[in-house]
């Protein structure tokens, strides 16, 4: 071997993304077999009652009559309203991070370094596992897809290639139980064609620019010079556009301690039902959970609350967001709407109450477009 073909080996990196496929409607399904072939709706419900809410994810049966994640409940059951198999469920968060932290425990074992990125997906660095070779990396995936089928139940999509964008965007091309890999040589030829909308941290807004600019395609956009788009987007995401689009990202994968959730519990002075008598107990624990967080390097898409009656039954809520965040304000506002909603729902004055933060994710070493677009990806 050539001295420069032995550093190109030794600089080539190996990831993968790993993404369940469907996963809150999937873990539905392990639960309860008979919904297979069926279409499953996960669902927020909203605190208006009724079908006031919002479709969190959908399995691939709903999907077929255009029933997405983020679409009004009423509008998915009026497109599956002659589908009388359909099934609406509300979403069991306790389930789903247990089934989750089954499921990474199984992902971390195959590879050097495992980053938590959500719930449902992680990246893991293969690269000295295989020994910088690539011929090794499907037969690595293929094991770990199928030990998490056999353990759990549990199909997922894996995107293969030398950095976390590219394999992020290789999980999404062979949805659902898809395996891409896309090898040093192949990144131009594989993100050429495909919209630039594929590309981690651009929403619908920066799609809409980039088109107005004559780039749809990931490689019409490499023909766009640095200058231009730093003249439109900024020096930042200028810059992140111009080597997304040709397929070079450095972020490492940064290890992931293994934290599901965060939370804090208080017993309060004396019990009570009225919500202004705990105010000052539920801002300093929502206080102690964000400064965690924040110390931890971790953002939040879920805000959960905990009541311990006085008959000792529990009562628990939660509110998933619309994107991670590691907003104290918004952890306070949530947890006393959730606090509020909870008391009007029991009239036994509460003993202990608790906060939580959940469907955690690294902010750790994330300077792509995503840490500097807050909502559109």
């Amino acid at each position: 071997m050539s001295l420069t073909n032995a550093q190109d080996r030794n600089m080539t990196r190996i990831i993968f993304h790993i993404d369940f496929d469907y996963f809150y409607a999937q873990c539905e399904e392990l639960r309860d077999p008979s919904l297979k072939g069926k279409p499953v709706v996960v669902c927020v419900y909203s605190a208006r009652g009724g079908d006031s809410g919002a479709v969190s994810t959908s399995n691939y049966k709903a999907r077929e009559y255009g029933v997405k994640s983020g679409i009004p409940i009423k509008l998915a059951k009026n497109r599956l309203k002659d589908i009388p198999e359909a099934k609406f469920l509300p979403m069991d968060r306790d389930y789903y991070e247990e089934m989750s932290e089954r499921a990474m425990q199984i992902v971390r074992k195959y590879g050097d370094k495992f980053e938590l990125v959500g719930i449902d997906e992680g990246f893991v660095e293969v690269t000295e596992k295989i020994e910088h070779a690539f011929v090794g990396a499907e037969e690595l995936a293929i094991a770990l897809k199928q030990e998490l089928k056999k353990e759990l139940g549990l199909t997922c999509s894996i995107g293969i290639a030398p950095n976390k964008l590219v394999a992020k965007i290789a999980s999404d091309f062979q949805k659902p139980d898809g395996l891409t890999i896309v090898k040093p040589g192949e990144v131009k030829t594989f993100l050429t064609d495909l919209s630039v909308g594929k590309i981690l941290g651009v929403g619908k807004k920066t799609e809409e620019s980039l088109n107005e600019m004559g780039a749809k395609t990931i490689g019409e956009l490499s023909n766009i010079d640095i200058y231009g788009l730093t003249k439109q987007f900024g020096k930042k995401i200028g810059t992140y556009l111009y080597n997304a689009a040709r397929g070079i990202d450095e972020e490492p994968v940064v290890e992931s301690e293994s934290v599901t959730q965060l939370s804090r519990i208080t017993t309060l002075k004396k019990s009570t039902n009225a919500v202004e008598e705990m105010l000052k107990d539920l801002e300093s624990l929502c206080k102690d959970v964000h400064k965690s967080a924040v110390e931890q390097g971790f953002s939040f898409r879920s805000i959960g609350i905990m009541l311990i009656l006085d008959n000792l039954s529990i009562k628990t809520k939660s509110r998933s967001l619309k994107s991670h965040t590691d907003n104290a304000d918004e952890l306070f506002k949530v947890a006393r709407m959730l606090v509020e909603e909870a008391v009007a729902e029991s009239q036994i004055p509460v003993r202990r109450l608790g906060v939580k933060v959940s469907e955690l994710a690294s902010s750790k070493g994330q300077d792509t477009l995503s840490r500097f677009m807050t909502g559109e990806s």
